[in-house]
């Protein structure tokens, strides 16, 4: 068995912007690794795909990392106000570490990849060995997107008594929703979460299935299990609320640690399965500043981590790189960004909903209750905030 934690982050900006190109940081790293390797030979990911429905247009990368465009790109792709050429943050990525049973340090991190990468795409092997290879790297190597609207749309199409699709041809993005994994080739079946409206256990939108927003707002605080739990048995510690697709655009992939060697931070491999969402709402309040990113992180391993933390990496630019300064409220679990020079006077905060100091059990013992976790509901119809519970 498996456990999980989840890990939800919210960058957003109080901006009076002035139109002022990021300096692209250049990495001397020529620290000496050992390198432990792993048995897969994946390539590092290139794909991305674009966060852009409300004041913040924004890029997030597939392989780990988001907020630029990689090694020989121009740099910076926060921007804000998104019709601007303006950015306000110039990389961001998730490290994990954690002590084995041996005490031994085992990490997953990623800055700019000049000096390395520890992440790669696709699910792992749900066997214990948390096992990958480079075709299945290369075939979940996508993002997956997904808009409020086209639910609502399809679900207004489906017969309200036998749920099917009433309509001329289902979105491609619904069709092609990433519900299961292969499980001939060791994959979990249960990956994208999706609305199973005739409870068969298996995504077919033809029958009414869709990817799975919370339409009415029934999951918050509720123990639901995911399907990864109660019908495959294959992860401990889940909460449908968590799992479930977020925001009014969303951004959905999978990435691991396992692909290759780590050769950004030289660590052991944990054997991590990371399901991601970045999203964002479009309102008429502060919230039309701001994008979330939520993390479903899962041990495919057959060891525990103890003393582990998760923390969302993050390079501030506002404008000019070199005059920024950053801190951090502990008690709201607050960072924040702030120019060091009275030029442009622009401010990013983010917040780390979930902070986790917890162990990453193998077994049975429950992580989920460890951390705490928000809920975001969208109210029908109309264009205000989403309510936090």
């Amino acid at each position: 068995m498996k456990t999980i934690v989840r890990l939800l982050i919210v960058a957003f900006l109080f901006a009076n912007v002035t139109e002022m190109r990021a300096e692209k940081v250049k990495m001397n790293d020529s620290k000496s690794r050992a390198i432990r390797g792993t048995t897969a030979g994946c390539s590092p990911s290139s794909t991305f795909a674009w966060l852009n429905i409300n004041n913040a247009r924004v890029r997030v990368n597939a392989g780990g990392d988001m907020w630029w465009d990689l090694p020989g790109g121009t740099g910076a792709k926060y921007y804000i106000p998104a019709n601007s050429s303006s950015t306000s943050l110039y990389a961001g990525s998730l490290w994990i570490a954690g002590l084995d049973i041996n005490q031994q340090l085992k990490c997953a991190a990623i800055r700019f990849r000049q000096a390395g990468n520890d992440f790669w795409t696709g699910p792992l092997t749900i066997d214990g060995t948390a096992s990958i290879d480079p075709v299945t790297c290369m075939e979940y190597d996508k993002m997956y997107t997904i808009t409020r609207a086209e639910v609502d749309d399809f679900i207004a199409n489906c017969d309200p008594v036998t749920g099917q699709f009433m309509g001329d041809e289902i979105p491609s993005s619904i069709a092609n929703w990433p519900a299961h994994g292969d499980p001939s080739r060791g994959m979990s079946y249960y990956l994208a979460p999706f609305y199973d409206r005739d409870k068969d256990t298996h995504y077919d939108p033809a029958k009414g299935d869709y990817p799975y927003y919370d339409i009415e707002n029934e999951l918050c605080h509720s123990q639901v299990p995911t399907m990864d739990e109660s019908v495959e048995g294959s992860i401990e510690g889940s909460i449908l609320a968590d799992q479930v697709i977020k925001g009014d655009h969303t951004l959905g992939w999978v990435f691991n640690d396992k692909g290759n060697a780590h050769t950004e931070t030289g660590g052991s491999a944990i054997g991590m399965e990371i399901r991601a969402q970045a999203f964002a709402f479009a309102t008429n309040d502060e919230i039309n500043n701001m994008t979330f990113y939520s993390y479903e992180i899962i041990n495919r391993s057959t060891y525990t981590l103890t003393n582990t933390y998760f923390s969302p990496w993050t390079d501030v630019d506002l404008g000019f790189s070199r005059d920024d300064f950053v801190g951090c409220d502990v008690s709201r679990g607050l960072g924040y960004g702030y120019n060091g020079k009275n030029i442009g006077q622009r401010r990013t905060l983010w917040d780390f909903s979930t902070n986790c100091l917890a162990p990453v059990p193998s077994g049975k013992s429950n992580a989920s209750g460890l951390c705490r976790s928000r809920c975001w509901h969208w109210r029908k119809n109309t264009a205000t905030s989403p309510r936090k519970h």
